[in-house]
C-alpha cells in the first residue's frame, strides 16, 4: 500500500525530464538538465564558455566538489561529456515530494509544556525526561537541518533558531514551476511544516519539547513545495560544513540507479535511453566527504519504502514497479541516497513497541541506528478496514504518530524516518555538548556505543547498533 505521510524521506527521484509524446516536441533540440561531475573538485575555468558553443547555459555550480548542472540541448550531451575534465554527467534527477496527510493539533497553550503527554516518542528518547537533567544543550553546538526551511517565527523554535539561515531555492523554484519563489538567500521560511516538524524534534522548546531543548539550529532550506535539485541539496551540506554546523540532519532520501534507465514511450513503443545516476551519485559521496572534512557529522534517514535497501534487486524491482506508469524503466543497480553513502548515519524508524515501524527501510550493513520515529499499523488497519473516521475520531493516531511544530505556527502529528532522524542529530549535539568538539568518526562511534538494547546480529539489518537514548548517552 502507497503511504502519504507527512515526510520527505520517503522522496523519490525520477529523471527530470521525460521525453514529449508530441514527437515535434521530442526532437533532438529539446532541452534538457544534466548533471556534470569533474574529475577534481573545482569546475574549469572556460567550462561555462564551452557550454554556451553548444547552445546550453550552466544554471547552478558547487565548484567545492566540482559538481554543476547545466540546461542544453538533448543533441549535445555526448559533446558535453566529452569536455575536458568531466569525470561524469546524467540527465539530472529530481527530488520530489510526495501527496502528505498531515493530523493537526489545535487549542495549544505555547506558554508551557501543554504537549508533553502527547509526545509518548521523545519521553522515551528522554526517559521520561530524566535525560534533560543531564544535558539540554547550548547554542555552542549547532545542528544545520537540510530541508523545506524552518517557522523563523514558531514560538518554540525562535529561541534556539541561530543566526545564518538559507536559502537554496533559486528565484522561479523547480524548472520555473514556482513562481512565488524569489531567491533570496535569507527566505528560509519553512512553506511545507516537514522542516518545522524536525527541527521540533530536535529543538522545540515550549509547548512542546524537544531531545535537545536549548541547542542551536540553523535552516538550509532546499524544497519549496515540490520538488528540488541534487545541486541545490549538495550545495546546503557544503555550505552547512563551510558555516561549522556540528551535525547536518537530513530526513530526505530517494534512489539512485547505477546501470541505465529507459523512456519507453506509451503511444508509439520506442525506448529512449535515459543513461544513469553516477555524476549525482557520486556527487553526494564528495558532500560527505567535504563536510566530514570540515568536522560535520551527517545523520540521515533510511526512507520508508519497507525496503530491504541492501537488496539490489529487490531496490530495482520496487523501482519499475513504481514508475511503470511513468513509462520508466531500469536496469543496474538502485541505491538509497544518501543512505548507502558512505560516512553517513543512517537511521531506521521503530514505533511505539520498540519494532521496526512497518514503512521503514532495513538492511544488513546499511542501518547504523534505529530511533523513534512513530508507526502505522493502526492507521492501516482501520484504513483497509475502512473505519478510517474511527481512526481520527478516537484519535489513535496519538497512539502511534509523532507530534511536533508545523510551518504555520502551531504543530501535526506525522511519522517516518524523516522523525527518527532529527532525534540522532540531537544527541549527538547533547553528546558534544557535554565531551566537547570531537572528529565525526568519534562521535559517530560514540553514538553506537550508547546505544541501548544491543541487538542480536540478527537484528543489525533493522536497528544496527541498537535504539538511540538520550539518558544512557549521556550518562
Amino acid at each position: 500500500m502507497k503511504r502519504f505521510f507527512a515526510v520527505i524521506a520517503s522522496l523519490v527521484l525520477t529523471l527530470c525530464l521525460l521525453p514529449s509524446n508530441d514527437k515535434a516536441e521530442a526532437s533532438n533540440e529539446k532541452e534538457q538538465r544534466y548533471s556534470v561531475l569533474f574529475s577534481k573538485n573545482s569546475i574549469p575555468a572556460n567550462f561555462e564558455q564551452q557550454v554556451k558553443k553548444l547552445g546550453g547555459e550552466v544554471t547552478y555550480t558547487v565548484p567545492e566538489i566540482g559538481f554543476a548542472q547545466v540546461k542544453a540541448p538533448s543533441n549535445t550531451f555526448s559533446r558535453l561529456k566529452g569536455i575536458a575534465g568531466v569525470s561524469a554527467a546524467n540527465p539530472s534527477v529530481k527530488w520530489k515530494m510526495p501527496k502528505s496527510q498531515k493530523i493537526k493539533a489545535s487549542n495549544v497553550d505555547p506558554s508551557k509544556a501543554a504537549l508533553w503527554n502527547l509526545q509518548w516518542d521523545i519521553q522515551r528518547i528522554t526517559n521520561n525526561g530524566e535525560s534533560y537533567k543531564l544535558g539540554t544543550g547550548s547554542h555552542d553546538v549547532v545542528v544545520g537541518i537540510v530541508d523545506t526551511g524552518i517557522d523563523r517565527d514558531h514560538p518554540d523554535l525562535v529561541k534556539n533558531l541561530m543566526p545564518g539561515s538559507k536559502n537554496f531555492v533559486p528565484a522561479g523554484g523547480f524548472q520555473g514551476t514556482e513562481p512565488y519563489e524569489s531567491g533570496n538567500p535569507n527566505a528560509f521560511d519553512d512553506l511545507h511544516g516537514h522542516g518545522s516538524h524536525v527541527a521540533g524534534s530536535i529543538a522545540g522548546n515550549g509547548a512542546m519539547l524537544g531531545v535537545a531543548p536549548d541547542t542551536g539550529i540553523r535552516a538550509y532550506r532546499v524544497f519549496g513545495t515540490s520538488s528540488a535539485e541534487t545541486s541545490w541539496i549538495v550545495d546546503a551540506m557544503v555550505t552547512a560544513a563551510d558555516d561549522g554546523v556540528d551535525v547536518i540532519s537530513m530526513s530526505l532520501g530517494g534512489f539512485d540507479v547505477i546501470g541505465q534507465a529507459f523512456y519507453i514511450d506509451p503511444v508509439t513503443g520506442e525506448k529512449q535511453n535515459l543513461g544513469n545516476d553516477v555524476a549525482d551519485f557520486k556527487a553526494y559521496k564528495r558532500a560527505v566527504d567535504y563536510a566530514t572534512n570540515k568536522g560535520s557529522l551527517v545523520v540521515v534517514a533510511a526512507g520508508n519504502e519497507e525496503l530491504n535497501a541492501t537488496n539490489k534487486k529487490e531496490v530495482m524491482e520496487y523501482m519499475n514497479a513504481e514508475y511503470a506508469e511513468d513509462g520508466l524503466y531500469f536496469v543496474g543497480a538502485g541505491f538509497e541516497v544518501p543512505g548507502t553513502t558512505p560516512g553517513v548515519v543512517t537511521v531506521s524508524a521503530t514505533g511505539p513497541n520498540d519494532v521496526l515501524a512497518n514503512y521503514s527501510n532495513f538492511g544488513p550493513g546499511f542501518i547504523d541506528i534505529a530511533a523513534v520515529g512513530g508507526d502505522a499499523r493502526l492507521y492501516d488497519q482501520y484504513e483497509q478496514e475502512g473505519r478510517f473516521d474511527e481512526y481520527i475520531g478516537k484519535r489513535l493516531f496519538e497512539r502511534e504518530f509523532n507530534l511536533s511544530a508545523s510551518d504555520d505556527g502551531g504543530y501535526y502529528w506525522s511519522i517516518g524516518t524523516s522523525m527518527a532522524t532529527p532525534k540522532v542529530s540531537a544527541v549527538a549535539a547533547l553528546l558534544i555538548d557535554k565531551h566537547g568538539k570531537m572528529s565525526p568518526k568519534k562521535l559517530e562511534n560514540l553514538l553506537y556505543k550508547t546505544a541501548v538494547d544491543p541487538v542480536k546480529s540478527t537484528d543489525k539489518k533493522n536497528f544496527g547498533s541498537g535504539h538511540l537514548n538520550a539518558y544512557e548517552a549521556l550518562q
